[in-house]
């Protein structure tokens, strides 16, 4: 009889839906690494981030078996479509929860969710938490938090009491989160798991460029990720006149899906400040053309509002691009104290002051790259990460 343990992963979206961001990419290397320490692995999901042609490709309400080693249940959701309500896969869960020895739910608010936190309850299985950075403070007030604060009081605050765990993927998050809910509740620190492999062997520089009809000689500021206002663009745009009076030849470089019609406040500063030919948004890139993005920048730049973790600051840097985050950058602490990154306050002059830093100086550009590679493949690849798994798992 096989030891393996089955554990099923709950997540509102799950790959190919590339437009939900960050959460997307981490899922996937999640049920990976899962497989990679002997679990036994199955996606219970909705179709939210799907196309219509991509629906059309995968099975829906059935088990999709060609993707991946591990099967993806994937159903209908209705309604407000950040919610995902779906009373299939509540019915599934209600008849196939009980096969399981483990579940995962790898969000917080979404219907999904709740519907297997309720299964699990009802069933008494065992469930661990991965928020994702939901739980923030300033995550909480940003969006919808009328229906947040329902939703906390009717169930979040008892799921998270309940669960065996709730992950967490940095020391900020686990601090802040408990800050703010002065709630008892059992957590371990698991950092995001990074598929190191795919960038093994980077595309050539100037690829990206070619493509977009970019001069070799313009200096490339990026923004790799959804835009919304929590990422912190708006903050480059408004130091963006002064940067480009002493370098004329800067390119600030937007790429990814737009969330609540935010790039209509973006083209109204970029329109007062007569930033137009200083500005590309690419929209939402496909992950090979988000890699040759990175390798073509110059410097990486997220001065974010709130951030977990910051998955698109590490692509960065296995892309040998420095990087210039906010400390709300949830890994902030972490490469700040092993001096691979630049780390700003969004209250001061620091974003301006280290942009010109690094503009001026492209032997410090290609050290700092270099250091920044290393630290990420020695603290968030699939081996410096699967032993804590391991042992939340396994025990």
């Amino acid at each position: 009889m096989s030891t393996q343990k089955r554990v099923l992963q709950v997540s509102p979206a799950y790959y190919p839906a590339i437009s939900i961001g960050g959460p997307i990419f981490t899922n996937l290397t999640f049920s990976k690494a899962l497989e990679d320490i002997d679990c036994q692995v199955e996606v219970l999901s909705t179709t939210q981030g799907l196309s219509s042609a991509q629906i059309k490709q995968l099975p829906v309400a059935q088990p999709s078996t060609s993707e991946f080693s591990y099967p993806i249940w994937r159903f209908p959701h209705y309604g407000y479509d950040n919610y995902t309500f779906s009373p299939e896969l509540f019915i599934w869960l209600l008849k196939n929860v009980q096969q399981y020895d483990l579940v995962v739910l790898q969000a917080v608010w979404n219907f999904p969710i709740m519907a297997a936190y309720l299964a699990c309850k009802w069933n008494n299985i065992p469930f661990v938490i991965i928020p994702h950075g939901s739980l923030y403070d300033e995550t909480f007030h940003l969006k919808s938090s009328f229906y947040k604060n329902i939703f906390l009081k009717l169930y979040v605050k008892k799921m998270l009491m309940k669960a065996q765990k709730v992950i967490f993927s940095t020391k900020d998050e686990e601090l802040k989160v408990r800050q703010f809910l002065s709630l008892s509740f059992q957590s371990t620190i698991i950092p995001n798991i990074v598929d190191v492999q795919k960038f093994e062997k980077l595309p050539l520089k100037g690829t990206f460029r070619q493509k977009f009809n970019i001069s070799s000689e313009r200096i490339i500021l990026t923004h790799f990720g959804r835009v919304t206002i929590k990422k912190g663009i708006n903050y480059v745009l408004n130091i963006l006149p002064s940067l480009i009076q002493q370098y004329p030849n800067l390119l600030y470089v937007i790429a990814g899906s737009e969330e609540d019609h935010y790039l209509n406040e973006l083209n109204t500063i970029i329109r007062d400040r007569h930033l137009e030919q200083y500005v590309n948004f690419t929209g939402l890139l496909s992950s090979e053309d988000g890699i040759e993005l990175l390798v073509d920048s110059d410097v990486f730049v997220l001065p974010s509002l709130s951030e977990n973790f910051g998955m698109s600051v590490v692509e960065a840097m296995l892309c040998e691009i420095p990087v210039v985050i906010s400390d709300q950058v949830g890994i902030a602490s972490e490469l700040k104290e092993n001096d691979c990154g630049y780390v700003i306050q969004l209250t001061d002059s620091s974003l301006e002051i280290a942009l010109k830093d690094l503009i001026e100086d492209s032997s410090k550009r290609l050290k700092l790259g270099k250091k920044g590679r290393d630290f990420v493949k020695n603290h968030y690849s699939y081996h410096a990460v699967e032993h804590q798994l391991s042992k939340l798992i396994h025990g």
